[in-house]
């Protein structure tokens, strides 16, 4: 049976100054010391071998040539046998809903992946759940062995009037979830209009933020780098994910922004962007790797953090600084560079042992000191969270969904008409707007499957309005 993992988190660094003092020094012995491990220490840029690690508490005690004066009766060794010692794998961005499972299942997929540190921004149950939605994540993540943190929601509905949203969060409620312990800052700011034109409630939302000493998260989803880019970094967003090219990496961190390159299930924006450091020179510390949006699937068969950064390094990137920008990039970005990020003392004690670190193959997974997986298997058990009956059930159609409900009428007597189709490009968020001529059949549009032209519809189910909108979209490829 697999120990059941342990949630508490280490006592604060003030608090156990004085200890890790003791074990530094070796006066008192360390709970664990791995040995003969090749540090991969994301502060200088340097991988420097034979290096023993000591740890106590949760934390980091002491990273050097020989920690032999800290081993004690009661002190676990672990021979690292010359492989890398590699700070656990942060992600900078992500919504845990994207993977269709809670936050219990989702750190059950991705820890024996390398990932110790996750930044979520549950916009996607504040859509249905409101404020109190993302209250229970926000409780689920604290129980977790390793570390959640929250970003609070900025746009529910995330376009005002344009859509049926189930709920709607306030300026009041952003400034509330402030106060809560384990929000790390404002989620991405999609509205990028509304920033540009000073709308009171993202001006609002900001300021809450700034005030409460928090990070402001960026979504500019748009190629035009003209004055409504300008006017959307004033308004005080600190990283942006939604670039798709070098130019848009380049122009975020001029101004001020850290420039986050995705890599999720849909979405892949490490290639071209990172251009911008291989090719461009800017300096990499502005740069942070994330993946927004992962299904299960891709976790279970591809990985998570592991495969971002497997990923840029494979796009001319040294592993070093492909790793700072999975770690020590996303840490002193969130001011947390004195609790994660790096292997380091008073830091919290997540480790990877990897055996090849290009292609970042994950041995053994440490978070908070204590080994989590080993050989890509869990080794804990991580008790399911118990959501509350109104957390459930949550889907209102107002009625039996039946195959009319997709027709699209064509105009009387037409035997083909002009419609407006959305066009997907593969693997980015962007789409084109299309047009496309279709045949009229039985007084219904048609589908053109030959040219792959489909049908898309959106569903109400929040209010039960039974409401179905259908629309044309192109590039998924069904011929």
């Amino acid at each position: 049976m697999p120990k059941t993992a342990n949630a508490t988190k280490p006592k604060p660094w003030a608090e156990m100054a004085t200890h890790l003092v003791d074990v530094a020094m070796g006066r008192k012995p360390a709970d664990l010391v791995i040995r003969n491990g090749r540090w991969v220490n994301v502060h200088s840029g340097e991988i420097i071998a034979g290096t023993d690690i000591a740890i106590a508490g949760g934390r980091f005690a002491y990273c050097g040539p020989n920690a032999g004066h800290a081993i004690g009766q009661g002190t676990k060794v672990v021979d690292a046998g010359g492989r890398y010692l590699v700070p656990g794998l942060c992600d900078a961005h992500m919504h845990v809903e994207s993977g269709m499972v809670t936050v219990t299942e989702f750190c059950r997929a991705v820890i024996p992946h390398g990932t110790t540190s996750m930044f979520i921004d549950p916009h996607e149950i504040a859509n249905v759940l409101g404020l109190p939605g993302v209250r229970l994540m926000h409780d689920e993540a604290v129980a977790m062995p390793v570390n959640v943190l929250v970003q609070m929601p900025s746009c529910v509905p995330s376009a005002p009037g344009l859509e049926h949203a189930g709920a709607e969060l306030t300026v009041a409620d952003v400034a509330e979830a402030m106060t809560w312990e384990n929000i790390i800052g404002l989620g991405e700011v999609m509205n990028f209009p509304g920033v540009a034109a000073n709308d009171p409630v993202m001006s609002g939302e900001i300021a809450a933020t700034v005030r409460a000493g928090k990070t402001v998260g960026g979504h500019y989803a748009s190629r035009d780098l003209g004055l409504p880019f300008h006017g959307y970094v004033a308004g005080g967003p600190e990283d942006d994910h939604e670039g798709t090219r070098a130019e848009d990496a380049i122009a975020r961190v001029r101004q001020g922004m850290k420039a986050m390159l995705r890599l999720g299930s849909a979405w892949y924006d490490v290639a071209s962007q990172i251009k911008a450091v291989t090719e461009g020179g800017l300096d990499p510390r502005n740069f942070i790797l994330c993946t927004d949006d992962s299904h299960s699937g891709t976790l279970v068969h591809e990985g998570h953090m592991d495969r971002v950064v497997r990923h840029a390094i494979s796009q001319g990137l040294k592993p070093v600084t492909a790793i700072q920008m999975a770690t020590l990039n996303t840490a002193q970005h969130f001011k947390l560079e004195r609790e994660i990020g790096s292997i380091a003392p008073g830091r919290l004690a997540d480790l990877l042992i990897v055996s090849d670190l290009a292609e970042m193959t994950i041995d053994e997974v440490y978070g908070r000191g204590v080994r989590l997986a080993k050989g890509g298997k869990l080794e804990i058990d991580i008790p399911a969270y118990d959501y509350p009956k109104t957390a459930k059930n949550t889907v209102k159609l107002g009625k039996k969904l039946k195959a009319g409900d997709f027709d699209i009428a064509a105009p009387m007597g037409a035997n083909e008409v002009r419609v407006r189709v959305i066009g997907v490009i593969e693997n980015q968020a962007p789409t084109r707007a299309l047009e496309a001529d279709l045949a009229v059949e039985d007084g219904l549009v048609a589908m053109d499957r030959r040219n792959d032209v489909c049908q898309i519809a959106l569903v109400e189910r929040h209010k039960g309005t039974g409401g179905v909108t259908n629309a044309f979209v192109s590039g998924f490829g069904y011929m």
